[in-house]
């Protein structure tokens, strides 16, 4: 009887709701309401929100080339920059050809964050260690690699990640260039580990006082890459031709890394030193915070759910659904807000254990409702009826919270403040539809 009620309860649910997922609101009809049913609709529950750091993220399973650098008034200064080795499709020259420039193409991905009308810098520098992981196959945001002080190249830019194909060239030294065509084309050079003892790999650092963007560069080979330009003349005219090499990006151990890192002394994260303590949003001004690369994010309890129990009557969580704003003036056009944060499990170490997922295993995220824009009124809604039910039927206490984070939180900046539980301005609520029956009632 109690399977049969729970799906009537689910059907009249879903048939007034209309096209809205996350409506709670029900009006019973006379006959419903003789069935001693009744719906609640409960905003009282208690939320406890937090931010938490982990203590790095793996970036070198990253599509992206990372670099740049900008200072805003919450998170201080973020830096990205990257490391990778290159290796070229062949190890053969034309013993006649003749050297001419050597370039590093690197091709935008159409990823970008903050200001791109300011001036941003990309600086070439030779590693003098192995991009290869110390221990494992994988790199963290916070490792980095030795390597040479003077820059085998630089540019200064405006970036354009979404101005279509255009790419950015980087002229490097021709020392550099020539020693390393030379060596191929004598021979001296024929495979990958005889190349890796004479060149690692790079590192592309931004501008130390840039203050711009951080940008995203394609990995793939077709559109990034280390070109050597040189001429053969089997004719009176001289012949074009190029050697490519390609980001290796595909190794296992890993050969291509980001770093990320925030200054962050003056931010409200600078305790943050252990992914297990917490900033409580009380304690950060209301406000609980994200940004990805650098493993900021928030932490989500609800630790009065077993309250429900207290209503009279046997009852069910039929929907739930937790609404969060964005703080005010905390974003704008180059510090954009994300339209969707993924769902995460998280243990009472703060390790992950599982992406939010409904009964039909469909990954949930939660969703920037937008339609009040106008009015400066947008929140993310947070889909957690599945998770309410598990908390609520626990026949132990659940020590699990969640975490909100961007789905590319490895590989992107991107950064959110959010009002907290006991935020003024708008604060964070549960709504929970709630089902009350007689288990008696046949």
């Amino acid at each position: 009887m109690r399977y049969l009620l729970i799906s009537c309860l689910l059907l009249l649910i879903c048939s007034c709701g209309g096209d809205n997922l996350y409506d709670t609101d029900f009006e019973a009809g006379e006959d419903f309401t003789d069935s001693n049913i009744r719906v609640l609709a409960i905003d009282t529950l208690t939320v406890a929100m937090s931010t938490i750091k982990f203590d790095s993220l793996i970036t070198s399973n990253a599509t992206r080339i990372l670099v740049g650098q900008y200072t805003d008034t919450v998170f201080g200064k973020t830096t990205a920059s990257s490391y990778f080795e290159l290796l070229p499709e062949g190890y053969s020259i034309d013993n006649e050809g003749i050297y001419d420039s050597i370039s590093l193409f690197l091709d935008y991905d159409e990823y970008y964050y903050n200001d791109t009308l300011q001036t941003s810098s990309v600086y070439v520098k030779k590693l003098t260690s192995r991009v290869k992981p110390v221990r494992g196959n994988a790199f963290y945001n916070l490792q980095s690699i030795p390597y040479e002080e003077e820059s085998i190249g630089q540019v200064s830019f405006i970036p354009r990640p979404l101005g279509g194909t255009d790419s950015v060239e980087i002229k490097l030294n021709d020392d550099f260039g020539r020693d390393l065509f030379d060596r191929i084309q004598q021979k001296e050079i024929t495979t990958n580990d005889q190349l890796r003892e004479y060149f690692k790999g790079v590192t592309l650092q931004p501008g130390e006082n840039d203050n711009g963007a951080v940008v995203g560069f394609t990995t793939s080979s077709d559109n990034s890459f280390l070109r050597i330009y040189y001429s053969t003349h089997e004719t009176e005219e001289p012949t074009v031709r190029h050697l490519d090499f390609s980001i290796s990006t595909e190794s296992s151990p890993a050969t291509f890394f980001n770093r990320i890192v925030a200054e962050d002394n003056d931010t409200p994260f600078h305790s943050l030193t252990d992914q297990e303590i917490l900033l409580p949003s009380p304690e950060a001004g209301d406000k609980t915070y994200i940004q990805a690369g650098t493993g900021i994010t928030t932490r989500i309890r609800f630790p009065s759910i077993q309250s429900l129990y207290d209503i009279e009557g046997t009852g069910t969580v039929l929907n739930a659904v937790l609404k969060i704003k964005p703080t005010n003036n905390y974003y704008n056009d180059n510090l954009s807000l994300t339209d969707t944060l993924n769902i995460y499990l998280v243990d009472q170490n703060n390790d992950i254990s599982e992406q939010l997922a409904n009964s039909e295993a469909t990954a949930l995220q939660a969703v920037l409702n937008r339609e009040d824009r106008e009015f400066n009124n947008i929140y993310f809604e947070v889909p957690l009826g599945t998770y309410i039910e598990r908390l609520y039927t626990a026949t132990r206490e659940d020590r699990s919270s969640l975490i909100l984070i961007p789905a590319d939180y490895s590989s992107s900046v991107h950064r959110t403040v959010l009002n907290g539980e006991n935020n003024a301005d708008y604060e964070a609520t549960l709504e929970v539809t709630y089902a009350v029956y007689d288990e008696d009632d046949d």
